[in-house]
Formats: structure tokens, sequence, C-alpha cells
């Protein structure tokens, strides 16, 4: 990860346990080495995933624009940064793989680092060069690793002009169909409404009435990653598809939305019409989603569950306004931008990007 052809990076991710921790965090800084005499080029994803005894393992996939990993840490690098909560410590195994832009594994290397409670502390990954990558059935009843349909890629669609590649839950397949302008987000009453490589999602099903056009994504590099634009953390492949009860291979890139109660209240979240950005978990991930009819909860009132309480808000007994934290040594570093006077964000465990007013 040489800053000579590469911009120097850090990745930041949090594993944390409970809400209301104060004690300081403790810190893995993971260095990559190519464990041959030359560089690994070309990266544009990291893929981490970090295992701990009685936890189910947690997958971090991250955007990279051309990264260099060299033979010798010694040179200046960029990191792997992965937070824990303060009451965490023991063995951590680390298990890394770096895809380059055509989704081929370009090195691979594991490592076990100790936690050590409220410090910092740097492991080592060595990286075995290799060349493993996905094979493309072609257009005409090839099958994509993963996905069980035959047919058009979704995600890079080789059709003839203006179409864009359908998934097809009732038949299972991947068809070909008239595709439009509708950039991914916009609003749409069928899949001609959306431009190739994306497709018309009816959230029906999920609770309200809304149909938006999303992008199919193989990698965070298909979506823009943390450099997209929009108030939030990014766009990154998270979302699944799924056809009915059944999770597809596929996967659509999710919005870089702001979940912060500032946005909310402003009705400036980044989401399309009828949604709502809601943090769905830990690790600064946000989603448009449909709100529960029970979201109705402003500052203060009282709740059992985060369901109860309006978009931008979470609940802690009572109703709180998320605010955006950037957190650093357990403070957030962000201005203040909590709603109700007396109130000043506070880092939540789970996240580094956010926060609760308290």
């Amino acid at each position: 990860m040489r800053t000579s052809s590469a911009a120097r990076i850090a990745f930041a991710a949090t594993l944390a346990a409970t809400l209301g921790c104060s004690s300081p965090q403790s810190f893995v800084i993971l260095l990559l080495e190519s464990q041959a005499p030359s560089s690994i080029t070309g990266v544009v994803e990291v893929e981490v995933t970090v295992m701990k005894a009685n936890q189910p393992p947690r997958v971090l996939n991250y955007g990279a624009r051309d990264l260099v990993i060299p033979p010798d840490a010694s040179v200046a690098m960029g990191t792997l940064s992965v937070s824990f909560s303060a009451d965490q410590t023991g063995d951590v195994e680390f298990d890394v793989r770096v895809r380059d832009v055509h989704g081929c594994q370009r090195g691979h290397g594991a490592a076990i680092i100790t936690i050590k409670k409220g410090a910092t502390v740097e492991g080592l990954v060595l990286l075995a060069p290799d060349q493993m990558c996905p094979t493309d059935g072609g257009t005409d009843g090839g099958t994509r690793p993963g996905s069980g349909f035959p047919g058009c890629d979704p995600v890079h669609p080789v059709c003839s002009g203006g179409q864009t590649c359908q998934v097809n839950c009732t038949a299972s397949i991947n068809a070909c169909t008239p595709g439009g302008t509708g950039a991914p987000g916009s609003s749409c009453q069928g899949n001609a409404d959306c431009a190739p490589g994306s497709q018309c999602f009816d959230y029906t099903s999920l609770g309200c009435a809304t149909k938006v056009c999303l992008r199919f994504c193989g990698r965070d590099f298909d979506c823009g990653g943390p450099s997209d634009a929009g108030g939030g953390p990014g766009s990154f492949c998270r979302e699944p598809v799924t056809c009915g009860s059944t999770a597809t291979g596929y996967r659509t890139c999710s919005a870089s939305c702001d979940p912060t109660a500032a946005a909310a209240l402003a009705n400036r979240t980044g989401c399309p019409a009828g949604l709502a950005c809601v943090l769905p978990a830990s690790m600064d991930q946000v989603a448009c989603g449909c709100a529960e009819n029970t979201r109705k909860g402003l500052e203060g009132a009282t709740c059992t569950s985060t369901a109860q309480c309006a978009p931008g808000f979470i609940c802690q007994q009572t109703c709180r306004a998320v605010c955006r934290c950037d957190e650093k040594n357990s403070t957030c570093t962000a201005p203040n931008q909590c709603p109700t006077a007396g109130t000043t964000c506070t880092p939540l465990p789970g996240e580094s990007l956010y926060g609760v007013c308290l």
C-alpha cells in the first residue's frame, strides 16, 4: 500500500458490544505486505473477515483506488484500522483478500493478532499473490457464479442499445429488456424507466408504496464506495436482492443517505420520496428503507425499540437524535448539530461516523 502510486488511506471499522461504553477503545492496525518480491498492484477492493471466539464473523468490504501493496511493510503504508470496544480482549483472526477492478483476487493472507485492552497494536498480514477470477458464462445462457440464474449480467449488461438486464424472479432467468434514463435512486414505474445496469424495485411488500431504480453491483467499486457523493458514508455493494423469501446471488448499491435527525427534520436525507434513512446495523451502514408505521416518537418520547422513534432518532429508553460524530479517541469531532439545546453528540459503539445526542 505504498503512497507513491496511491493515496494514503485509513480504513476504520468498529466492533462494539454495548451502548453507553465510555472507556477507551482498542485498535488493531493491519499492515499488509506482499509475500512475493514484487508489489501487488491494481487493488480496488479489500475484504477483511474478522473472526473472534464465540462471536459471529464480520466481513468488512472497502473500496480503494489502484492500491499498491509492497513487499516491505517498513515503507510508508496505508493501514487497515479495526477498532473494538474496550471490554474485548484476546486473539482475533483476520482473513484478508484483495481484488482488482475485474473482481479477480490478487492476494490472500491471514493472521492472528491479540487485542490489548485500551491499546493500539500492529499486526502484519502477508498476502500471497494470486490471480483467481470469476468466470462469465456470457450473455446467452451462461450462469454467473453465485447467481443461479442464466442469462445476461445485470451488473454490466451486454444488451442491445438502450436495454438493461432484468433479474426475472418468476422465470428464474436474467433477460435483456428495454431500459430508460432514470439514474439509481430515481422513482420508477417499471424497468423501462431505469438506466442500463439498474432495475426498478418495488417496496410495497416491505411496507411502503414506493418504486425506485437501484444499481446492481458485484463489489464496492461498482458503486463508488466512500467517494460517492451524498450526505452519508458513501455507496457500497451491500443490499441483497430477494425473489420472494429467497436470497439471490445479486446485490445492489446502498444509498449514501444521511441518517441524522438534522437531515430528517429538514427533509434532506438523500433518500427517494417515501423512504427513510436508517441505521440498520453497526459499521457505519445506512440504508433507505420503509419506515415502520410506529416510527413517530421525537426527542424525549418514551420507547422500548427504535421502531417507535421517528426517522433520525434511536431508542435509548427515550427517543434520542442521531448526530454526525466522526469519532476519534472516544470523542466526537464533528460540529455539534444536535437539534435540542443542551445536548451534545456522543459516540455510539458500533459506529465511527454517527453518534447520539445526550
